[in-house]
């Protein structure tokens, strides 16, 4: 049965609770996609997790960190999750999934993948730069070939190793920082 009226402390507690989740919510989607490898499912499983930790909201403790509380609810709703949908092909063992679970992701690691992909790009042969924005900006492929006076296959062939190149270039920058100017 539902409290008829929260007193102030309470609402208090409930204002400062739906604060700590809000803020929360980008990280907990990071933490769920990457325990479902960023699957369909990733929503549904926020969703139910958002649920799961706003029935259990009394229970926390606003002295201890919010989110290590919430990857808690989240993991369990993982867990249940994958249990449920036992069918599928791809299922993650629950070692895996506990590796995965120790490995919070970092609240700036799009915007380092993003640097890296802008360092990349400038590292990149200016012509082979070009192709690929004109690619991403819209360009068809066809429409491509034909002002660069190749065949459609060719191009596509050429544009998938210029994808590796950068995706390795990424991946090596990401790992080590681009030395600064005044290094």
């Amino acid at each position: 049965m539902p409290k008829p009226f929260s007193s102030p402390s309470n609402n208090d507690l409930d204002q400062a609770f739906v604060l700590e989740i809000t803020e929360a919510q980008s990280r907990m989607r990071a933490y769920i996609g990457k325990l479902l490898a960023f699957g369909s499912a990733t929503d549904d499983v926020l969703q139910k997790s958002n649920l799961v930790i706003w029935d259990k909201r009394e229970q926390w403790d606003p002295e201890t960190p919010f989110l290590k509380w919430a990857y808690r609810i989240c993991y369990f709703q993982v867990k249940a999750h994958i249990r449920d949908a036992g069918r599928e092909k791809l299922v993650f063992t629950d070692s895996l999934l506990d590796t995965l679970a120790n490995e919070h992701p970092s609240a700036d690691a799009p915007q380092s993948q993003l640097e890296a992909l802008r360092h990349c790009l400038t590292k990149m042969d200016p012509d082979k730069r070009s192709l690929l924005l004109e690619r991403y900006n819209g360009e068809k492929v066809e429409d491509l070939a034909a002002r660069h006076n190749k065949k459609p296959n060719a191009l596509s062939q050429t544009l998938r190793r210029l994808r590796i190149e950068l995706m390795h270039c990424i991946q090596t920058t990401g790992t080590s920082q681009p030395p600064t100017p005044s290094q």
